[in-house]
């Protein structure tokens, strides 16, 4: 306890008292109670933090707002969880440049909000991420999430074009910048997507904007065969056509095309699906209640779930192959991504599917989470440690928590 105390003491001096505090049950990391929580609030303060960490080998691991602690693997040890909580605010928002600098703790629906209302602009970041109303920018960053907008717009490391960051020393650093074309240097900020706090301790990202859409329109369909299902997703994509979401849900049985633009160009695409390919447009109070229902499926249960991958050729008979052991699923044909929930004894099923079709399977909430050593090229899993070596030497940030145990 006297140990304990001198070092809430020692961060203290570094963060203030009011922001260092004994952990909780509550505050625990894959199953791991760490000693204490400290609260920075700006890079120096992150920087001062991680340098004292680092001299007195305690392990430390980035929390934004707590929404996915649950992914990857649970951390070989956790001494600090470091809130990022007050990092948060836009710090540059270029509306004509359609770019955006935000601090890493912000809560995304802030953000949205605060670009939705801008003078003169409707703007947001075109991510849709589980758990988004909780979701910090740093915590969608470091975990790579997203969600069904992902189809027209990609991934964080789509829309990230620059970020501020501290390594494990201490050290502060910035990569890329405000420009859409930035491509001098190496670039650190993609690297950072996905590393769920391994590498740097996020603190700020650029990001690329887009319009609110004026109109939306949800074409939709109903099907108990996959194959139908599937063929009628590629028959979207084949059309001259933008759609934001095509996502396949099952066991609900059915396709969901929307198109977001303005009203008469989101009109005739979806006339023009159903006019070639099938389906039915739903009322705008029948597209509300829809995409409320299905919202964060297959996170809306208990159970494990598991991010799917596979070539888009191959989305049909994955489905079939995993339909009988899954809660639910949702897929995006196009892409070949998707995620499933299904009960802890299913998952060795769906992993054996998932590779009968060229595809993966990583867990993101169940019994272990991310894959096992053997599942990763070696190849790739070397060059993962030797980045994490060359970042983060003495195992300071989340050890254990990517894939392979790094």
């Amino acid at each position: 306890m006297v140990a304990v105390a001198r070092t809430l003491e020692n961060f203290a001096g570094i963060v203030g008292a009011d922001h260092v505090r004994e952990a909780l049950p509550a505050d625990s990391v894959g199953g791991v109670v760490p000693r204490m929580v400290v609260s920075p609030a700006d890079d120096s303060q992150v920087a001062a933090v991680l340098a004292a960490a680092s001299a007195d080998h305690l392990s430390v691991t980035p929390r934004g707002g707590g929404t996915k602690l649950d992914w990857g693997s649970p951390p070989r040890r956790c001494d600090i969880v470091l809130a990022t909580s007050r990092i948060a605010g836009i710090v540059d928002h270029e509306p004509a440049d359609m770019v955006c600098v935000v601090r890493a703790g912000t809560r995304l629906d802030d953000l949205q909000q605060t670009l939705a209302t801008a003078a003169g602009f409707r703007q947001r970041l075109m991510l849709d991420p589980v758990h988004g109303s909780a979701a910090t920018v740093g915590g969608v960053v470091a975990t790579a999430a997203s969600g069904p907008l992902r189809t027209r717009f990609g991934t964080p490391r789509d829309l990230v074009i620059g970020a501020g960051f501290v390594l494990a020393d201490g050290t502060i650093g910035r990569s890329g910048g405000k420009v859409v074309k930035n491509v001098a240097g190496f670039d650190v900020a993609k690297l950072l997507v996905g590393s769920l706090g391994t590498l740097a301790v996020v603190t700020d990202v650029a990001v690329r904007l887009h319009p609110l859409p004026e109109a939306s329109r949800t074409v939709v369909l109903e099907s108990s065969s996959i194959d139908e299902l599937c063929s009628f997703a590629h028959g979207v994509a084949r059309l001259q056509v933008a759609p934001s979401v095509v996502d396949l849900h099952w066991p609900e049985r059915l396709v969901v095309v929307r198109f977001d633009s303005s009203e008469r160009s989101a009109t005739l695409q979806a006339d023009r699906v159903i006019r070639e390919v099938g389906g039915r447009v739903l009322e705008d109070g029948e597209a509300a209640s829809l995409t409320s229902r299905l919202a964060g499926a297959p996170w809306a249960d208990l159970g494990a779930v598991g991010g799917l991958a596979v070539l888009p050729t191959r989305v049909a008979e994955l489905l079939a192959s995993i339909a009988g052991v899954c809660d639910a699923v949702v897929m995006r044909p196009l892409l070949g991504t998707g995620e499933a929930r299904f009960a802890p004894d299913a998952e060795v099923a769906v992993h054996a599917a998932a590779l009968r079709c060229g595809g993966r399977l990583v867990l993101r909430r169940g019994r272990a989470g991310g894959e096992q050593d053997g599942e990763i090229d070696p190849v790739a899993l070397e060059l993962m440690r030797s980045v994490k070596r060359q970042l983060d030497p003495w195992g300071t940030l989340s050890p254990g928590r990517q894939a392979g145990g790094i």
